[in-house]
């Protein structure tokens, strides 16, 4: 019996997209409840699981003795919801429900939804006993104390963990020898916290931190990576950082690291472009390293909207850099970048040079993504508001506004004549556009390394000519049949899967 579950979702599968993709989450709390002494078992990939198939993963695991089973928010990707219960599970509630009755009929656990969405659902859902919000190293270790009787501080049924100390950055190792891990498979790995810009768009925790502040020790990490090599014979990595390169010191002791392991590793990595520009050198370090995927959040090439939200390189110096770097990094690293359409300044004018631009045959990213500017009407109830951006808090100093509480996230921006709606459709044409230029790139290549596509492919082939040559809904199928076994999942339960119905 485990005295804390945790489910993890996955990635739906809809025939293009891997459905290996392990996130860090639900395992850093896992460690951080078995480092004071409870057992735990993690489930991932549930959303490639029927509802019977769940049920039995978690049988061997539920009992008396489990105080709570958490479902984690923050990876669960699904489109295409009727309502708010399934956006909130990111599956049909009605494939949910009888996962959260079988937990209710065979043990007296309490039911714990975190991640980085819960605070968007605390006054929808009356299943769950508790909400988690923000990093749940510490705060979940007062619950789980809670709920075993070790303590007597009731913390509440939303807890916020910004009312917690935040954890020492020496207890951060994540095991992964007692999970059930594929042989080789990518796993995430947690190098420092944090963030030392503050992007006005931006919500995450502990943005716009001191230079040299929450950082992991070296030689820990380089006994957790040598722990997941001999245990599972992993050495590819997604680097969880919100920016990689943000510290010179830390790059030059990591380095040490990763070029003194008995294994050559690979990974990818969020990068920020104005410090590859400022230090130029650490283009080399990286892929001496094993750096292979990077992502820019490169945001926008307009000026003053780039002023406006933090970013202070020049859009003509950031393009000088891509190049450069795409030279460099030439059949080394896959560049994919993000641009937010909707930012202060922006219009339709500067769309259509964006896009011109993307689309020119000699553009140095590998893979192009564009999003609607995503704000959150501050002024509507809720426990959301720590996890507010500054264009979120203060909308109308940028020139949001936002037509009715109904729908919190639908804002206008009147002087230039856009809005949500007509930039989510724009970002949806545009992606659709770039898509047959498109190689997949940073994290997305660990997830067809996943499941056997080579290297070489992820260099050479796009998008499309990928999944021309490999069949990814039966690669998937084996992994996903390998996890299973492990967990001794019966299969012939039901062919189908939670999100069947979409």
């Amino acid at each position: 019996m485990a005295n804390c579950i945790l489910i993890s979702g996955g990635i739906e599968q809809d025939g293009s997209v891997p459905a290996i993709h392990r996130t860090l989450g639900a395992y850093r709390v896992a460690a951080a409840v078995e480092a004071i002494g409870y057992t735990t078992f993690v489930l991932d990939f549930a959303i490639n699981f029927t509802s019977e198939e769940i049920c039995q993963a978690l049988a061997p695991h539920l009992g008396s003795d489990t105080l709570w089973v958490g479902f984690s928010s923050t990876f669960f990707f699904v489109r295409n919801q009727d309502n708010k219960k399934d956006e909130m599970y990111y599956a049909p509630y009605t494939q949910i429900k009888p996962v959260l009755d079988f937990i209710k009929s065979n043990s007296n656990a309490k039911l714990v939804y975190g991640g980085m969405k819960s605070a968007f659902y605390t006054e929808e859902e009356a299943d769950i006993d508790y909400f988690v919000l923000g990093y749940a190293d510490t705060s979940v270790l007062a619950l789980t104390d809670y709920l075993a009787g070790k303590s007597t501080t009731d913390p509440g049924r939303i807890i916020n963990s910004k009312d917690y100390p935040e954890p020492a950055m020496s207890s951060l190792t994540t095991s992964w020898r007692n999970h059930d891990i594929l042989p080789g498979e990518a796993l995430p790995l947690e190098l420092a916290r944090g963030c030392i810009f503050k992007c006005k768009f931006c919500s995450f925790p502990l943005i716009g931190k001191k230079k040299g502040t929450y950082l992991r020790d070296s030689i820990q990490v380089r006994d957790e990576m040598i722990e997941a090599w001999e245990t599972h014979g992993t050495r590819t990595y997604f680097i969880t950082d919100d920016t990689f390169n943000d510290d010179n010191d830390k790059i030059d002791a990591l380095h040490k690291v990763f070029t003194n392991l008995p294994f050559k590793p690979i990974f990818s990595a969020y990068l920020r472009i104005d410090l590859l520009n400022k230090y130029p050198h650490q283009a080399d370090i990286l892929t001496d390293m094993g750096l292979i995927g990077t992502f820019f959040g490169l945001e926008t090439m307009q000026a003053d909207s780039a002023k406006a939200i933090g970013k202070g390189l020049a859009p003509s110096k950031v393009k000088d850099r891509l190049y450069w770097l795409a030279d460099r990094w030439k059949r080394k690293v896959n560049i994919s970048a993000g641009f937010i359409l909707g930012l202060p300044y922006d219009d339709v004018f500067y769309f259509d040079d964006l896009i011109s631009w993307c689309l020119e045959s000699d553009n140095p990213i590998q893979q192009i993504e564009f999003y609607p500017l995503y704000l959150f009407n501050h002024t509507v109830p809720g426990d959301r508001k720590p996890y507010l951006s500054e264009f979120s808090l203060h909308p109308e100093i940028y020139g949001y506004k936002f037509p009715g509480k109904e729908n919190y996230s639908h804002w206008k921006l009147p002087e230039q004549n856009l809005n949500y709606e007509i930039c989510t459709e724009i970002a949806h044409s545009y992606n659709q556009l770039i898509r047959s230029k498109n190689k997949y790139a940073s994290f997305a290549m660990m997830l067809f390394l996943n499941v056997g596509v080579t290297l070489d492919d992820l260099y050479d082939l796009t998008v499309d000519q990928i999944a021309q040559k490999y069949n990814i809904t039966a690669l998937n199928d084996v992994k996903l049949s390998e996890y299973k076994k492990m967990l001794g999942v019966n299969q012939l339960i039901n062919t189908r899967n939670i999100s069947e119905d979409h």
